[in-house]
């Protein structure tokens, strides 16, 4: 009963988000909504990206890059997740380091509020407002996938609100996805461009990867700044870590149909020409030809005073 009213509960929100959109005129207002499912709190979504986390860890062989290890192993240390989504990253360090103390902030509540672990604090809160922490709070601060969230000069913002809580001594680590000089298939490249031309109209910068190291470079208690890539073959030749990665952006792209709907009237095709882009020609074309995705992580360290 209890799974047939949520089932019930979702349906209705979709059929609202769906007349909602239905009567947005401004392109603006259009992408606005868009992005309200790219980083939906659906069941689905949600699902998404806890597989999205696992699957990074194995590409990189690592929950981050920073050299912190031997610190959240010793205890007493702690970590920062901004945008920290459902929690995965947090909950997977947690019950690793359990002597060490983790925290999250996002804009929603898509993480735990009730069963966590006793080393796990979430916060629901907007980063562009400022973070509420005091200054030099955390030993390890991180932040990942919020490319499409905030505008350049936002970042410059947000950036300093990173740094400003971490502690002198300790580390910042973002990490994303690269955009640009990615190879991709006609049809993948198709769809990515228009999801990041929904980015560029809203004054998104999609190439924000590159620009990281010269923004971090810019605060003067800031140390050398550090950068690590892995390419992964999504398309023709790839290994099961790539037909997993394959298998998200096809759930991502066919899951929802606010997203479909989205998809279609900027490609300028029907719906259910949309469908069948996805579930038959993009499906041939990952087996046929080749694409990648390029996972990327930078961080640095706040000297000391």
């Amino acid at each position: 009963m209890g799974n047939k009213n949520s089932r019930s509960k979702h349906e209705r929100s979709l059929i609202k988000n769906i007349q909602e959109f239905n009567q947005i005129e401004s392109d603006q207002e259009r992408h606005e909504k868009f992005l309200e499912y790219y980083f939906s709190t659906s069941t689905d979504s949600i699902d998404r990206f806890h597989v999205f986390h696992f699957l990074r860890q194995y590409i990189f062989q690592s929950n981050f890059s920073s050299p912190v290890e031997e610190n959240l192993i010793r205890g007493g240390y702690k970590v920062l997740d901004v945008g920290c989504g459902p929690g995965t990253w947090l909950l997977d360090l947690s019950s690793k380091y359990e002597s060490s103390y983790f925290f999250g902030v996002d804009s929603e509540l898509m993480f735990p509020q009730e069963i966590k672990p006793n080393n796990v604090e979430f916060f629901k809160a907007d980063l562009s407002a400022g973070l509420s922490f005091g200054d030099n709070e955390f030993d390890f601060t991180h932040i990942e996938l919020m490319r499409l969230i905030y505008t350049s000069d936002k970042w410059d913002f947000i950036l300093s609100e990173l740094i400003r809580v971490t502690k002198p001594g300790g580390y910042i680590e973002v990490a994303g996805r690269r955009n640009e000089n990615v190879e991709r298939a006609p049809i993948l490249r198709k769809l990515m461009d228009t999801i990041n031309e929904s980015g560029l109209k809203r004054n998104i910068d999609i190439n924000l990867i590159y620009s990281l190291e010269s923004k971090f470079e810019l605060h003067p208690n800031i140390g050398n700044v550090h950068r690590i890539e892995k390419k992964i073959i999504v398309g023709l030749n790839s290994d099961k870590i790539g037909l997993v990665s394959r298998e998200l952006t096809l759930a991502f792209l066919k899951s929802e149909p606010l997203l479909i709907k989205f998809l279609s009237e900027e490609l300028g095709v029907s719906e259910e020409e949309y469908k069948k882009l996805i579930e038959k020609d993009l499906v041939e074309e990952f087996e046929q030809v080749y694409s990648e995705s390029i996972y990327v992580r930078i961080w640095a360290q706040k000297q000391l005073t």
